[in-house]
């Protein structure tokens, strides 16, 4: 008997997607081409057990699905670490705070995405205009100065896109922000997306999906390479086997999803689309300390750089450990730049940065771990993958729509939360259910 479903993926989307259709008597199997489960997530633990989540790391109050499953399987949480308010680095020095305009500007960045609809955000009133304009070039008119213009630049293209503002759309920046509840929820820590982390690391959670589909269900190792589909159904090629089943669930990010053969090739607007949400450019770096010596020197580790290779800093410190860790994020063309250094002369050139962040004693960690998703080959980038300018309106529609048998999923595909792990829960419930009402179950 052929398996019914297969799915590609063992990320969030495609484990919830092949949960979705288990519980409805459905039988899938997933392909995974990593080793391991979960995806844009992954945890490493130093010597003493302290806890570094190299990827998505965070949860938040509003997130129903992620949140519901971590209680599901018994998985705690705990809040991020937030000691002083936050600090924003000008190139004049060190401001407590955001420029006075920037709420005014984030105002009415909110209202505009009132009038997207995230399920589809090429039939807004203005979305022709706004697709076509960059979020730098918006900002340029709409910020009272350079200053608040590039504050907000790094903060919304950068932290929530991994992105420069001149390579994402007005339309984009919209969507994102209707799919999260807005900028206050995105963009917070206490009461935002940024509240808790996993305890133990969100692979845990992963982990625990893939044993709740029972012990034969997922595969690893087998990166898809094919998938041909007819009116009898579809059959996954691998690079050692060939699974047939009834349909397929493809829940990787849409650039990678492009790079799989299709027999019958896919229609040319769903390839277009492939070809035109790049995946976002972040570096994250963590330095471990013995201690968090910014606490005690009255210094927040969570701060907003208006210049050089740091976008942002977050103190990623847990409870059961007594050594400091302050994380560093890096993107767009900050990120870029650091890929070509060698490994010191971005080391230094980052713990500068930090440096002027909390203090001289950030150059000295005891550890340094860094990460590139973007150098990952089963990921090619992070956070998640974003229209280019102009691509909402002349590519939007293909995102979801199934071709034939072949149906999407992925963070990128979801109408709220997308770009998080709640987001991809949803985007593979929703393609399974596709599914089961194709077979009216």
């Amino acid at each position: 008997m052929a398996t019914e479903v297969v799915v590609v993926g063992a990320g969030f989307s495609g484990l919830a997607a092949a949960l979705t259709l288990a519980r409805a008597g459905v039988r899938a199997r997933v392909l995974e081409a990593r080793d391991r489960v979960g995806g844009r997530v992954l945890t490493r633990w130093l010597a003493d057990g302290t806890q570094l989540d190299l990827g998505a790391q965070w949860v938040g109050p509003t997130q129903e699905r992620v949140n519901g499953l971590l209680a599901r399987y018994g998985i705690g949480t705990f809040a991020s670490a937030a000691y002083g308010p936050s600090t924003v680095l000008f190139p004049d020095g060190r401001h407590a705070g955001a420029p006075e305009a920037a709420g005014r500007v984030l105002d009415l960045l909110d209202a505009y995405a009132e009038r997207v609809d995230p399920a589809a955000p090429w039939a807004a009133a203005q979305a022709v205009e706004w697709d076509r304009t960059t979020l730098a070039g918006w900002l340029r008119t709409a910020a009272p100065d350079p200053a608040t213009a590039r504050y907000l630049g790094r903060l919304l293209a950068g932290g929530l896109l991994a992105a420069g503002p001149d390579e994402i759309s007005l339309l984009q920046m919209a969507f994102y922000l209707r799919s999260g509840g807005g900028s206050r929820a995105l963009l917070a820590m206490a009461g935002g997306a940024q509240q808790d982390r996993v305890v133990g690391g969100p692979p845990v959670l992963a982990e625990a999906l893939a044993a709740a589909l029972g012990p034969d269900a997922v595969r690893l190792g087998a990166p898809v390479r094919a998938i041909a589909q007819d009116h009898a159904g579809v059959v996954v090629h691998t690079d050692t086997d060939r699974v047939e089943a009834d349909a397929v669930v493809v829940a990787v990010p849409p650039t990678l999803a492009g790079r799989i053969r299709y027999d019958p090739p896919l229609p040319a607007l769903r390839d277009a689309l492939t070809q035109r949400m790049p995946m976002g450019s972040a570096f994250k770096v963590h330095a471990v300390y013995p201690e968090p010596f910014w606490r005690a020197d009255g210094r927040s580790g969570v701060a907003v750089c208006l210049a050089g290779p740091v976008t942002e800093t977050v103190d990623n410190g847990t409870p059961d450990s007594a050594r400091g860790v302050l994380t560093a994020f890096s993107y767009g063309p900050e990120a870029n730049a650091l890929r070509r250094m060698s490994p010191g002369e971005r080391r230094a050139g980052l713990l500068d940065a930090l440096a002027a962040v909390v203090g001289p004693a950030a150059r000295r960690p005891e550890e340094f771990v860094e990460y590139d998703w973007s150098a990952d080959e089963w990921t090619r980038g992070c956070f998640c993958g974003a229209p280019t300018p102009g691509s909402w309106c002349g590519y939007g529609p293909e995102l979801r729509r199934p071709v034939g048998r072949v149906h999407w999923a992925g963070t990128e595909t979801a109408t709220r939360w997308a770009g998080y792990l709640d987001g991809a829960i949803e985007a593979g419930e929703r393609a399974a259910a596709e599914i089961l009402a194709g077979a009216g179950r």
